[in-house]
């Protein structure tokens, strides 16, 4: 626990790329910058004591051995000690960390803000301020700098955390590494496999059904080669999900049966690559929009729509305005009485998300307003109210969101279906 080091979760990226291009600070002057500090963790010096074999002395008995000074790659002290040394810097240079996000930096004086992965920079600011930032951390690291902006001849694409940030005439846009994609269709032999529509189709609810398939016998446990096989796919559909709002729900599933797979859960595997195969990219657009523009959270869930557990499912996305910062497809802890406590579940989920995303927005020096809305009529009803009324088993958490409401923070709004 005392070797901890956080890093800056994927919405804080996107909520850099929003924030670019929204009027204000989003406009064409601006440009974008990927700093890769090379061999970053020998920068990092050692808090304790760590000795390590050295290499040679094996002749001698191995009796001899080194004391780190600076943290080595391998060690469990390395990244701790390069963020502890990343936050020197940026402290030395002007910048203010946020308090609620890991590895989020602004520089209220020279308009710059950034969001540091380990040792990959992504900046955001004018071309002279983020040619000032280069220069000092060239006088401290070897360094490789992508930079792109909409000034004509300037580079028009980056590559970040395995991304591609592209600049076209309407905004940005990021979309994740699609090799996964084909990994996975060579790996179960499906590369001239049909396309489908959609990722996942939900079975009939039956006693002995599966994740992926409908009732009959007792299924069997897949052999351990088999299983290896669909935990591999399922943590690879895992990772092209975190880039792919469009895979939450399949990748939930399929994730669901990596504990024991069970013999006709491939199906679910199979499903989702013939829908890559139909759409094996996916890119998230960020066009230019106005500074004012709010957070607004979309929520849903479907009541008891795990056959197994029969609990729900909480799905959701946060915007600023039209841009998407994240998303959620989460199975709900508790099994839902009614549909209105599935829904209300979901709200509350939405709500906490969109709170986190405003929170790192103020932070950033954005005052946004919140708006969180839900199909729900029942749902809207009981957050508006005060105390459990005729629901006698909601939960304090439940209540808490009542609280917001009432306070302010939130608005709730009902939408169409």
């Amino acid at each position: 626990e005392d070797l901890y080091a956080g890093t800056p979760p994927l919405a804080a990226t996107r909520y850099l790329l929003s924030d670019s291009v929204s009027k204000g600070r989003g406009n064409k002057r601006n440009k974008l910058m990927v700093v890769d500090v090379k061999r970053a963790f020998l920068h990092g010096y050692c808090t304790r004591s760590v000795y390590i074999e050295l290499p040679g002395t094996e002749s001698q008995g191995g009796k001899y051995v080194g004391k780190l000074v600076r943290a080595l790659y391998g060690t469990r002290d390395a990244p701790l000690a390069w963020l502890t040394v990343v936050k020197s810097d940026m402290k030395e240079m002007g910048f203010k960390e946020c308090k609620v996000t890991n590895g989020v930096f602004t520089h209220p004086e020279r308009g710059l803000r950034a969001v540091v992965h380990v040792d990959d920079f992504l900046l955001s600011g004018e071309g002279h301020q983020l040619q000032w930032f280069r220069d000092h951390l060239t006088k401290k690291y070897e360094l490789k700098v992508q930079v792109a902006g909409w000034a004509p001849g300037d580079t028009r694409e980056l590559q970040f955390l395995g991304r591609v940030i592209r600049l076209t005439q309407t905004g940005i846009e990021l979309e994740g590494d699609d090799k996964h994609v084909g990994m996975l269709e060579e790996e179960w032999e499906m590369t001239h496999c049909n396309p489908v529509a959609t990722p996942y189709v939900k079975p009939v609810a039956t006693r002995d059904s599966g994740p992926g398939v409908t009732g009959g016998a007792e299924r069997k446990a897949m052999s351990p080669a088999d299983a290896t096989l669909y935990r591999r796919a399922a943590a690879r559909i895992n990772y092209i999900a975190l880039d792919r709002p469009d895979l939450s729900f399949a990748s939930r599933v399929a994730s669901s049966s990596m504990s024991n797979p069970k013999e006709g859960d491939d199906q679910v595997i199979k499903r989702i690559i013939r829908y890559l195969k139909g759409k094996p990219r996916v890119a998230i657009r960020y066009q230019f929009q106005m500074e004012s523009e709010g957070i607004i959270v979309y929520t849903d869930s479907d009541w008891a729509g795990d056959v197994e557990t029969r609990k729900s499912t909480s799905g959701g996305v946060v915007c600023r305005g039209s841009h998407t910062i994240s998303w959620w497809c989460k199975l709900q802890s508790n099994i839902a009485l009614s549909s209105c406590e599935a829904e209300l579940n979901a709200a509350l989920k939405g709500a906490v998300e969109g709170l986190n995303v405003q929170r790192l927005a103020a932070a950033l020096g954005d005052e946004l307003t919140l708006e969180l809305k839900t199909d729900a009529s029942a749902a809207r009803g009981v957050i508006l109210r005060q105390g459990v009324g005729k629901v006698r088993h909601l939960q304090v958490k439940q209540l808490w969101l009542q609280e917001n409401v009432a306070a302010g923070e939130l608005t709730i709004v009902k939408i169409p279906r």
